[in-house]
């Protein structure tokens, strides 16, 4: 494909990326506004948003003749054992960091599961897949379309807007941090689902302790992240950066031909 191309269909899904963000986002919004919405139709909703990002992201992929950099072939997953290490990590962290769990039903945690996959189908599917897959073909060179497709992950983070300035600003490097290490081990792997099932896993044990919950314009928008715990955020996910870029070293050849 023509660099021109390419970079207009990059263009494209970006402003596309951005558009299903945004409208998730002013959706919860109007629900919230005036009352309190149940934690079930407040993920059910994000989650159908998801499924339109995912979507998206899954016909980008497959009309840009990305399904092979993208991972979502047939052949066996590579090296496996590498996106457990990673994962567990992660997983293993948001349990010890979390609170206790006090409103879980089987109806919400069932519907807390379903949202977490949600998320994992359409960030992989969109970050890893499309944006780092398109960013290799046009560099030709994995590492940088790897380290741009991370700081995009980052940066998609501040639309929240939710955690005060330090905690926006960790959640940039956390994004980040975790888009090296999982983009280095798509290219490793040549499978996405162990992505997207590791991510929907780390995602499910982060909320496990807000599950029930309902939502409201207060709640949404009054988690303010402290420095200190902004500078802990960044320290307790730096392990996997330093665990993406051994990876790289390791197995990622800096050309694609």
């Amino acid at each position: 494909m023509k660099s021109n191309t390419l970079l207009k269909n990059i263009s494209l899904f970006i402003f596309l990326f951005f558009s299903i963000v945004v409208l998730k986002r002013l959706t919860v919004f109007y629900l919230a506004q005036n009352q309190t919405i149940s934690y079930e139709s407040y993920l059910l909703t994000k989650t159908i948003y998801n499924v339109i990002l995912a979507v998206v992201s899954f016909y980008m992929i497959k009309i840009n003749g990305l399904k092979e950099l993208a991972g979502i072939t047939k052949i066996k997953p590579k090296k496996i054992g590498l996106v457990i290490i990673g994962g567990l990590y992660l997983i293993l962290l948001n349990i010890v960091f979390s609170d206790d769990i006090i409103n879980a039903t089987i109806t919400n945690v069932s519907v807390l599961l379903i949202y977490c996959i949600s998320i994992g189908l359409s960030e992989e599917l969109s970050i890893r897949g499309f944006l780092q897959s398109s960013l290799v073909n046009y560099f030709k060179n994995p590492k940088k379309a790897i380290f741009i497709a991370s700081l995009f992950f980052g940066i998609v983070h501040l639309i929240r807007f939710d955690k005060g300035v330090y905690g926006e600003s960790s959640q940039v490097f956390y994004a980040a941090f975790i888009g090296v290490m999982f983009g280095v081990l798509l290219l490793i792997t040549k499978r996405i689902y162990p992505l997207v099932i590791i991510h929907a896993l780390i995602d499910f044990f982060a909320k496990i302790d807000r599950v029930g919950q309902n939502f409201n314009i207060e709640n949404i928008n009054t988690t303010l992240t402290s420095l200190p715990n902004a500078v802990l955020n960044i320290l307790v996910v730096l392990p996997c950066l330093l665990y993406g870029l051994f990876l790289m070293k390791k197995y990622i050849v800096n050309n694609h031909n």
